[in-house]
């Protein structure tokens, strides 16, 4: 289903004009492993509902699905959206509820909060977090002092620990699974390999 009418009392972009409009590219944002830039194809856009969600702009693309950034009307917050391919296989549809369950156990900051799962026109989704900010190894790329470095890489340390305490295995860990974002602050994300110590 597409919105094209107005959410409450203003629409998402009004509200928040440091949004990117549906042509803009944010070329710094870069949302889990492989994810690309902005401008990639998809059945769904702008306007369109995911669960109870109004999408608003796509993040990225990794091997499994896309990224979107989207608007949660019931608490009045951005989220991120990350959808499934429509022709992902039982397996896929398996991997990306496993990330959701495990993601949802920690509790930490500097692992990316999951706020909700579930089904849309038989794809999964998880709807969590949204950190503006490049991943890891590209946040890397441009030079930091030492102390900046070690920071990030600390953060990402305690966000691995607090997984491993909650009985997860990330089994995926890598620079482009961590995301850092507003005063450099390191959240790890993208669990979809976890094991899960039940």
């Amino acid at each position: 289903m597409r919105y094209h009418g107005r959410v409450g009392p203003q629409s998402p972009s009004e509200r928040d004009s440091s949004l990117p409009s549906p042509d803009a590219s944010t070329d710094e944002t870069i949302v889990g492993d492989d994810a690309v830039r902005p401008r990639v194809e998809s059945p769904l856009g702008r306007g369109d509902e995911v669960g109870r969600y109004l999408l608003l702009d796509p993040l990225g693309r990794g091997a499994m699905g896309q990224v979107f950034r989207a608007y949660d009307p019931d608490l009045d917050r951005q989220v991120a959206i990350k959808i499934l391919h429509e022709r992902g296989d039982s397996d896929s549809r398996s991997r990306l509820l496993r990330e959701a369950k495990a993601m949802a156990r920690i509790h930490h900051p500097h692992v990316i909060t999951v706020y909700d799962a579930g089904m849309h026109e038989g794809a999964v989704f998880i709807a969590m977090e949204i950190v503006d900010g490049p991943s890891l190894d590209r946040w890397l790329a441009t030079p930091r002092s030492p102390a900046a470095i070690l920071d990030a890489l600390t953060d990402a340390a305690r966000g691995l620990a607090a997984a491993h305490a909650a009985g997860v295995i990330h089994r995926d860990f890598k620079p482009a699974n961590v995301l850092v974002g507003p005063g450099d602050r390191a959240k790890v994300g993208d669990f979809g390999l976890a094991g899960i110590d039940e």
